[in-house]
């Protein structure tokens, strides 16, 4: 083949291979981090690995950002106190779920409006329950707690602990639900709070194990929970982050988010595991 005619061919493949290239060049990636716990039905599994035929709702509402905002979005498994560190040093660039606390401003950033947090932004709601043992007099009231003959204990790093030390009650600092559970089994801590579909999975995995464990009503505590950005990610993607955190607003209220929500309750007892 002719030089000129071979360098005019190759020059005519880079030209048609340029829209790609600017195409997947002009994505944003960005980097986001949850925990290595299942959660369901908002993520599922545990560990570092990520089933993406049924992650969790939280994933499949964030993976519909990527086409709806030209951005691709690397999620990846930590432990939560390891999470919130990697959005601290901007090795991160976001976290979920983040309830907000005001010392976890340091930290990152939430969705705010006139300088308070914009709680129609959020990811989602839930709520804390107290386990106890079913022999236990421990009462909970919604607002104090009667015969409580010892610590309540709480997964190292979780917004609740805070709620614990705001009655004045001594907490105990677990590295898991199920780690909470054994010691609330075996007496060494009085009660147990955590996020109730965390804790109740564990127990419905282990009934036999945890059948002297009874949930009490009413429910410990409710928080809202958001997309936390780092404070680098937010300097320097001001406008990307509004966006982000407004289509989260806009897929929540959408008749997809709907879909999403019940393709997951209605095969939960399945799904969930």
């Amino acid at each position: 083949m002719d030089v000129q005619i071979m360098v005019r061919f190759i020059f005519i493949l880079l030209l048609l291979s340029l829209p790609i290239s600017a195409a997947e060049s002009a994505k944003k990636k960005i980097t986001l981090v949850y925990e290595v716990k299942p959660n369901p039905p908002f993520y599922l599994g545990e560990g570092s690995d990520i089933d993406w035929r049924k992650p969790g709702i939280t994933l499949e509402v964030l993976k519909l950002l990527e086409s709806k905002l030209n951005i691709d979005i690397e999620f990846k498994r930590r432990p939560w106190l390891r999470g919130l560190k990697e959005v601290e040093a901007n090795v991160a660039d976001g976290i979920f779920h983040a309830s907000f606390k005001p010392d976890r401003l340091q930290i990152g950033r939430y969705p705010m409006k006139n300088g308070l947090l914009d709680v129609s932004r959020k990811i989602m709601s839930q709520s804390y329950a107290l386990y106890k043992h079913k022999d236990s007099p421990l009462q909970w009231d919604g607002q104090a707690l009667t015969n409580l003959n010892g610590d309540i204990g709480a997964v190292r790093g979780y917004a609740v602990i805070g709620t614990i030390e705001g009655l004045g009650v001594p907490v105990y600092e677990v590295s898991s639900q199920v780690n909470g559970l054994m010691m609330l089994k075996a007496g060494r801590i009085a009660a147990f709070a955590d996020i109730a579909t965390m804790t109740d999975f564990q127990i419905k995995l282990q009934p036999e194990e945890f059948k002297d464990i009874i949930k009490i009503s009413p429910p410990f505590a409710a928080k809202d929970y958001f997309l936390m950005f780092s404070h680098q990610f937010v300097h320097e993607n001001p406008q990307l982050a509004e966006a982000i955190w407004d289509s989260i607003r806009e897929l929540r209220d959408s008749p997809q988010y709907k879909l999403i929500v019940d393709k997951y309750y209605s095969t939960c007892s399945s799904a969930c595991r």
